[in-house]
């Protein structure tokens, strides 16, 4: 099995190729402040902040299961132009994203408890738990998250 840093770079790069697979200028911010990825659509000139999240998969009877830790701040600060997750969860071989801006997951935070908060001396995180069960539904914290995997509805193909 490869180490975080080789699993993480794998993701990024997927996130990054189905944005050029959709026609979308993409770039890596030379400083990482929590930025992954610059989406532009070089027609209109619209930008989108992305930070890409990646996971393998652990099996499971009749699901998969993935987790995530992403950086406090990162999901309750609001900015322009508003931050996205991309979650890139790896298991038989292929690809799956769960595709959520930084509103949605604070809301579902808030609301659903979504995430369980923890400390380290860098700050607060929280880890986040998917589940992607074999009947193709997603959920976390009882919560039916399937409208969001492969939605890439806010980056239409150009």
């Amino acid at each position: 099995m490869a180490s975080s840093q080789f699993v993480g770079k794998a993701g990024h790069l997927a996130t990054m190729g189905e944005f050029a697979l959709r026609g979308y200028n993409i770039a890596i911010p030379e400083i990482d402040i929590g930025d992954d990825i610059f989406a532009v659509n070089s027609t209109t000139g619209a930008m989108w902040r992305v930070q890409a999240k990646t996971a393998i998969g652990r099996r499971q009877k009749k699901s998969t299961a993935f987790r995530f830790s992403i950086r406090e701040s990162a999901v309750v600060t609001s900015m322009t132009p508003e931050l996205h997750f991309i979650f890139a969860m790896r298991f038989d071989d292929s690809w799956k994203f769960l595709i959520v801006s930084r509103s949605v997951l604070a809301n579902y935070q808030t609301t659903n408890t979504l995430g369980s908060a923890y400390k380290r001396k860098t700050g607060t995180y929280y880890n986040y738990s998917f589940t992607v069960h074999d009947t193709g539904k997603v959920t976390s914290a009882g919560i039916d998250l399937s409208h969001h995997l492969t939605d890439w509805g806010t980056w239409p193909a150009l």
